[in-house]
């Protein structure tokens, strides 16, 4: 290989370094800002091949819609109530120049721009008090308090070349002390309503029982009336039949009698000491039972 030949070689390395070190794609998620010896010279938004100088380097940005979720934020409303707020953001760069010129990197502008938000929450919920906020007040009104959000917080990002599509609640919650409170109010305001209930339920179960008792005693003395007449007409009914017996054959009456009265007093293995010539045993004496 001679001379010409190696510094052919040479020269094409040379021309293939500088191209590769001029040389940039651009991804369609990102944007790019070249930066000469740190000052910013120029922004490339659309996707493709792009060229540099090759003492220029290059700092890419995103350019999809972004998303930031702040810790919890704490809010004093228009009642004086302290609440904690958890909100979202989303936003997107649209000026990557001025995100450089303010906060250098993405997460640095995230940083400030979460700062502005969490100031817009206070501001705006300030406004309203905390039944309004947690309840939705009138119609729409949560709406309208994400979009009052939203638009003063877009307003107060513009300078750092950002812009807030849109803001968020999730979830909006007392401090753990004042919880803890309103839990002990919720709790004994239960027990007093439930205390309230019982004691109602115990009122109406002792009228139940004693307007049941009350039915109980005129039920059952009535029946006791309708026996002791029943049982009355059974006594003269059966004293009348004896009457209507004994009249017919009186003998035959006794004779009778005499049989109720053995059934009724001599069982077996019955022991009796009584005279043989008593008169309870006159039909044992003879057969004809005289």
């Amino acid at each position: 290989m001679n001379g010409k030949q190696t510094s052919l070689i040479l020269l094409l390395a040379l021309i293939a370094g500088v191209i590769n070190m001029s040389a940039f794609v651009v991804d369609q998620r990102k944007q790019a800002l070249v930066l000469q010896f740190g000052n910013p010279k120029q922004v490339f938004t659309d996707a493709g091949l792009h060229w540099k100088w090759p003492w220029q380097s290059v700092k890419l940005f995103d350019s999809r819609l972004l998303e930031s979720d702040s810790p919890p934020n704490e809010v004093i409303t228009k009642d004086k109530k302290s609440i904690l707020v958890d909100n979202y953001a989303r936003w997107r760069i649209v000026d990557p120049l001025k995100v450089y010129q303010v906060a250098r990197t993405q997460a640095g502008v995230a940083s400030r721009m979460e700062d502005v938000v969490r100031g817009k929450v206070r501001e705006v919920l300030g406004q309203h008090t905390l039944h309004e906020i947690v309840s939705g007040g009138e119609s729409n009104l949560r709406q309208r308090l994400m979009m009052a959000i939203r638009d003063r917080a877009d307003k107060g990002v513009r300078e750092m070349g950002i812009a807030i599509v849109d803001v968020r609640i999730k979830r909006a919650d007392l401090p753990p002390e004042n919880s803890n409170a309103v839990f002990q109010r919720m709790k004994a305001e239960r027990q007093r309503i439930a205390k309230e209930y019982r004691s109602e339920g115990a009122e109406a179960a002792r009228e139940i029982r004693a307007e049941a008792d009350k039915q109980r005693k005129t039920i059952v003395a009535d029946a006791y009336r309708k026996a002791e007449i029943i049982r009355g007409k059974a006594d003269a009914e059966v004293t009348r039949i004896y009457a209507a017996a004994h009249q017919r054959d009186p003998a035959f009456y006794a004779f009778m009698r005499s049989l109720e009265a053995y059934n009724a007093s001599i069982q077996r293995g019955t022991k009796l000491v009584i005279s043989p010539t008593s008169e309870f045993f006159n039909f044992f004496n003879s057969a004809s039972g005289k």
